[in-house]
């Protein structure tokens, strides 16, 4: 990071501290940074804005309150990206209001990409076709973004998971706060399958109920669709539809049960001129605008390193829980130690560290 950015970063920090986002975005465009922002004279400040917008800027940035904000997400293992960074999403930066910064951890991948959005209280065969969809595209080079909820979320982020594909989780809170608690494992997994977690808020912001459809637009912008599955007509769901309609992108739903309140909003989205979304085919022509490249195979996996996924093992146990007798048992390990795929620690057994249970 050169040090003329890491003022423009600083600055851009202290300015979201001090303004609400839209005032924030009129002095951008007025000034072109943060900095000359906040260098601006007086007199021209008062003279281009209202005076309780020129008198905050003209009082200065706090740059010990935003460098003790970077020096927190340094630490939380974020990384701080402006819109006009090369990783930052490309997508965001023509949306109508995209984030002044946004914080991330983990791998941004390239690709097509799919919001997938729903109730949080969906039945369970809701959840189970979503996570299948969300499967199907990712094993074809989707990326599948949503907000990590309970529901819908969830299961969007599973599927793109058993896919072997990634997925990007938009959180309404900082990024080392991420909610809803029951999820942290799920998150987890998020990141060690070189997905991301990504945020406009700072590190240490607990979620606010404002926040969220402020975080939904987030989600429609970086994808080129929305699917929508299960709103009622109230719900926050809706906020990502009505995002991706001002973003320009096409809103695709899940018809329901017309007499099932839970899905209440999503049928009047459909009335309203969504597309709708009946089978696997049906989103894969819409994402990809065919039916998709085939999804890679995956690589078999070995009984046995599969067995020693979640650590070492016993050698002896091994073999009866396999149902190995002692001299296949033995060749396999030999093999397997030679590969370099496995070592030995006295009578036990482990994966070498990084190893997988692949072949």
């Amino acid at each position: 990071m050169s040090s003329e950015h890491e003022r423009e970063l600083l600055a851009r920090i202290a300015l979201r501290q001090s303004l609400p986002r839209p005032a924030a975005r009129r002095l951008l465009e007025a000034f072109g940074s943060a900095r000359r922002a906040f260098a601006a004279p007086a007199s021209e400040l008062r003279a281009r804005f209202a005076p309780a917008l020129a008198q905050r800027i003209g009082q200065g940035a706090d740059w010990g309150a935003a460098g003790r904000e970077l020096e927190r997400a340094l630490r939380g293992e974020m990384r701080c990206l402006l819109p006009e960074d090369a990783e930052f999403p490309p997508a965001l930066r023509r949306i109508p209001d995209p984030p002044l910064l946004l914080y991330v951890r983990g791998s941004l991948p390239p690709g097509p990409a799919l919001a997938i959005v729903g109730s949080r209280k969906a039945s369970e065969r809701t959840r189970e076709r979503t996570r299948r969809w969300a499967a199907d595209l990712a094993a074809r080079g989707v990326v599948v973004v949503s907000g990590l909820a309970y529901g819908v979320d969830a299961a969007a982020h599973l599927g793109a998971l058993d896919g072997g594909g990634r997925t990007l989780a938009v959180l309404a809170s900082g990024l080392d706060r991420p909610s809803p608690r029951g999820n942290r494992r799920l998150a987890e997994r998020i990141l060690d399958q070189a997905g991301a977690w990504l945020s406009e808020q700072p590190p240490g912001q607990a979620s606010l109920p404002h926040q969220f459809p402020e975080r939904n637009r987030l989600i429609s912008g970086l994808a080129q669709a929305s699917l929508i599955v299960e709103a009622r007509v109230a719900s926050g769901t809706l906020w990502t539809a009505r995002h991706a309609l001002e973003q320009g992108r096409e809103v695709l739903v899940v018809p329901g049960p017309v007499e099932t309140p839970g899905c209440r909003g999503s049928n009047e989205l459909l009335r309203d001129g969504a597309t709708p979304v009946l089978e696997e085919a049906d989103l894969r022509y819409a994402v990809l605008g065919k039916a998709g490249p085939e999804p890679a195979p995956r690589p078999p996996a070995d009984p046995l390193l599969a067995a020693l996924g979640n650590g070492p093992r016993d050698a002896d146990e091994l073999g009866r829980e396999l149902r190995l007798a002692p001299a296949e048992l033995s060749a396999r390990l030999l093999e397997m130690e030679l590969a370099g795929r496995i070592e030995r620690r006295g009578s036990r057994v482990a994966l070498v560290p990084g190893g997988s249970a692949t072949l």
